[in-house]
C-alpha cells in the first residue's frame, strides 16, 4: 500500500509535468505522441493518478525543452523539435542502461535483491526484472531503490557533469552571508530533499503554486 508520501511525491510530479508542458505551449496529444503512450495516459501522470518512468521522464523534458533539474535536480540537453514515438531500440536502450546502473549500485552497497525488493515492496523477482533492463521502473520506486543503495537520483542518468552535486551550483560567497542557522541547514546533505524541493518551487508561476498548496492540504 502506498505511503501519504509517494503519493503526495507523484502528485508533484504530475503538476511540475503540467506546468512545464503549459510553459512550453505543448499539448497533451503531442506529449502523448512523443512518448509514444495515449493522451489518456499522460492525463494520468499529470494527476498524479500514475507514475511516469524517468526514461519518459527524460524524453518529456527533452522535448519541452525544460531540464531534467526541474524534475527530480538534473541537467539533459534540449530534444528535437519534431516529435517522434520512442523506438523500440531506444526504449530498450535505456531499460538496459538504467538495469544496469541499478545493478552496479546494489552490488557496490553489498544489497541482495531481496532487500532492495523490501525497500520498493516488491518481490525479489521484480529486482531482477529491473536490473536486466525487463521492464521500466517508477520514478518513485527508483527514488525508493536509491535512498535504500545510498546514491543520489542523479547516478542513474549519464550525463555526468550533472552528478557532480550541489557543491558545482553553491556560490560560496552568498552561502558565507547566510545566517549561521541558515548556512548550517544548506550544508547538511540530509536536508538536500528540501532544498531542491524549495528550488522546484522557485520556478512554478503563482498559479501552480496555489494548486500544489491545495494538493499537500489534501495529502496529509
Amino acid at each position: 500500500m502506498e505511503s501519504e508520501t509517494q503519493i503526495l511525491q507523484r502528485k508533484i510530479v504530475g503538476v511540475l509535468m503540467r506546468a512545464a508542458r503549459e510553459k512550453a505551449r505543448r499539448t497533451v496529444n503531442q506529449v502523448a505522441q512523443r512518448l509514444g503512450v495515449t493522451p489518456a495516459r499522460v492525463r494520468q501522470y499529470e494527476r498524479g493518478a500514475r507514475e511516469i518512468s524517468l526514461p519518459e521522464l527524460e524524453i518529456l523534458a527533452l522535448f519541452l525543452q525544460t531540464p531534467l533539474s526541474f524534475f527530480w535536480n538534473r541537467e539533459l540537453l534540449i530534444e528535437e523539435q519534431v516529435p517522434e514515438p520512442p523506438s523500440p531500440e531506444e526504449a530498450r536502450a535505456r531499460r538496459t542502461q538504467l538495469g544496469t546502473r541499478l545493478k552496479q549500485a546494489r552490488l557496490a552497497a553489498g544489497k541482495s535483491k531481496e532487500e532492495c525488493a523490501q525497500a520498493i515492496e516488491r518481490k525479489p523477482s521484480v529486482i531482477s526484472r529491473y536490473e536486466r533492463g525487463l521492464g521500466d521502473i517508477p520514478i518513485t520506486e527508483l527514488d525508493r531503490l536509491a535512498r535504500c543503495l545510498q546514491v543520489n537520483l542523479d547516478y542513474f542518468v549519464e550525463d555526468r557533469a550533472a552528478r557532480e552535486g550541489i557543491g558545482s551550483v553553491l556560490d560560496l560567497e552568498k552561502l558565507a552571508r547566510l545566517p549561521k542557522d541558515v548556512r548550517a541547514f544548506v550544508l547538511d546533505s540530509a536536508n538536500l530533499p528540501y532544498l531542491r524541493m524549495a528550488m522546484k518551487f522557485g520556478d512554478l508561476p503563482t498559479d501552480k503554486l496555489k494548486e500544489l498548496g491545495e494538493i499537500l492540504l489534501v495529502v496529509r
